[in-house]
């Protein structure tokens, strides 16, 4: 399984949305009752399923999906 359909299944645990289907182009409010607490949760889930830790500054450049599964990939392939 690759890291972006594992971020996408971050989404979809964190949503409760199994069919929820996302575009790498999406930002917060894109999908209904993303705000800020759901990016914070979807944040530490990926944190928890990767294995790996956000910085603040690393957080704060991460303006889509297309971002985060971006900054995953590279995380992980820094270990």
């Amino acid at each position: 399984m690759t890291t972006r359909h594992q971020v996408l299944m971050v989404f979809r645990e964190v949503f409760q949305s199994p069919k929820l289907e996302l575009h790498i182009n999406m930002v917060t409010g894109d999908l209904p009752h993303w705000d800020s607490f759901k990016n914070v949760e979807i944040l530490l889930a990926c944190e928890a399923k990767f294995g790996i830790r956000f910085r603040s500054k690393e957080i704060d450049a991460i303006r889509s999906i297309g971002d985060l599964m971006t900054l995953c990939e590279h995380k992980l392939a820094a270990k």
